[in-house]
């Protein structure tokens, strides 16, 4: 109980300073452009985006892209259509680390958020990057913020 509500302050006060720090809205992320919006009105610098022909590229349906966001790395899925992204969800494990028949042995602990057709992946701890993440594209729904909160 005492975590849930850690949690719940934890992001609420990360929310107010991810929503002031960049000096723009963060609008809901649901594809590469907006995604890519969403990490720069957090006053981040968003590298080239290029396609990710290695880890995961046999497991979704689709490549992923890399996204570099002042210096922390994303891996972004856009899928064809909204219902497409639930079924890859369904392929993760609750903490992450498994997808599908497949175990990933991440460097850091992995969080998985999902709005509209896109899944984005960041396995990091720099808590701009995840805020920014809550915000525009809502909770975790698989893997876990750094520190087990």
């Amino acid at each position: 109980m005492l975590r849930r509500i850690l949690l719940a302050a934890t992001v609420a006060i990360s929310i107010l300073v991810v929503a002031s720090s960049g000096g723009g809205d963060i609008e809901p992320a649901d594809s590469y452009d907006t995604l890519s919006a969403a990490l720069e009105s957090a006053g981040m610098s968003v590298a080239d985006q290029k396609e990710n022909k290695f880890l995961f590229s046999d497991v979704f349906s689709v490549p992923g892209i890399e996204i570099t966001a002042s210096g922390q790395d994303l891996l972004a899925f856009e899928l064809a259509t909204i219902e497409k992204p639930e079924a890859q969800a369904a392929l993760i494990s609750e903490d992450g680390f498994g997808i599908g028949l497949k175990y990933i042995n991440w460097i850091d602990t992995p969080q998985f958020f999902m709005n509209g057709r896109m899944i984005v992946i960041y396995d990091g701890s720099q808590s701009l990057v995840t805020d920014t993440l809550i915000t525009a594209m809502g909770e975790r729904f698989a893997g876990e913020s750094p520190g087990g909160l």
